[in-house]
């Protein structure tokens, strides 16, 4: 049995917000994301010291321009060309116009903000340790699992998304009806419910570390080099993560709702509106960076001078 899920037809003017919408925010995601990978990689010439959580940062902005650039055909250049068909049609698809690749990314972000989270709770439980970056082969590793863990989640879509000639448009078709109903359950708990709830219970240790217990050293010029660093990147990390969730989790409950109550939620502008919203979230955290680092933000300044 074959379930599919479509676009209803709307209104012209909401139809064109939407795209309005998509293209502002992924020529805003574009611009930032890529700006943040040239200074974390190109640190010599911004004068700054790498650190771990800068890693973990460009794979964040590597993950989030990568949303981008898979929401262009997907959202903004998908009435520009006419969708091949059959077997080659499915595959691009699967690949390029279905969005598969942009949810992967997508999930990539999720994960890597929970991959800081931990790295930001394992710096703070001791605060006065100079021997705090973690070692390259680990660092490699965490990179790959939140790779892993998004194509993995994703995996599905690269089966069942196809080209509807009728619609025209990419659907996802499913062979029975309780199998939508489980993987929509299984994205919303798994980049939905479970992020969030670690990223809260790390963040409230950290907190609590920082802010309530307050680990005295022995001088207060030592505190101040060696707290206030961690303090403003806990805070930068925390302000990434309430923005996250804010952003991604209207989406993912319109989505479970499309499975288990009506497939009109699905197919209503609401949820594209919704995954206007996960944009805005890829787009929104470079400009968080310059706001909450004086060091991006002097980094910013060189690089728009050409310094």
């Amino acid at each position: 049995m074959a379930i599919h899920f479509f676009e209803k037809r709307m209104p012209p003017a909401n139809d064109f917000a939407v795209l309005v919408a998509f293209s502002l925010l992924c020529v805003a995601d574009l611009v930032g994301n890529l700006l943040v990978c040239m200074i974390i990689l190109q640190r010599k010439r911004f004068r700054f010291r790498r650190s771990t959580l800068d890693f973990l940062f460009l794979n964040l902005a590597t993950a989030d321009l990568l949303v981008a650039i898979f929401a262009i055909p997907r959202y903004v250049l998908h009435k520009t060309f006419s969708h091949p068909l059959g077997i080659t049609g499915d595959l691009l698809c699967r690949f390029v116009t279905g969005g598969n690749l942009m949810w992967t990314a997508g999930a990539a972000s999720v994960f890597s903000l929970v991959t800081i989270a931990f790295e930001r709770r394992r710096v703070i439980s001791r605060p006065f340790c100079r021997l705090q970056s973690l070692s390259k082969p680990k660092l490699r590793g965490l990179v790959l699992m939140s790779w892993t863990f998004a194509v993995l989640l994703n995996l599905p879509l690269f089966f069942i998304m196809s080209f509807d000639e009728k619609t025209d448009f990419c659907i996802e078709t499913w062979p029975s009806p309780i199998l939508p109903k489980v993987y929509g359950i299984l994205w919303f708990t798994v980049a939905g419910i479970l992020p969030i709830v670690f990223m809260i219970i790390l963040y409230s240790k950290v907190v609590y570390q920082l802010w309530i217990k307050k680990p005295e050293a022995t001088s207060q010029p030592r505190r101040t080099v060696f707290l206030m660093p961690r303090i403003k990147a806990t805070k930068l990390a925390i302000t990434l993560t309430v923005i996250y969730a804010v952003c991604w989790l209207p989406n993912l409950i319109l989505y479970i709702l499309a499975f288990q109550v009506s497939n009109s939620v699905y197919a209503s502008p609401l949820y594209k509106w919704s995954v206007v919203l996960t944009c805005l979230n890829s787009t929104v955290n470079p400009f968080v960076y310059s706001l909450q680092s004086r060091r991006f933000r002097s980094s910013v300044k060189r690089s728009l001078m050409c310094k």
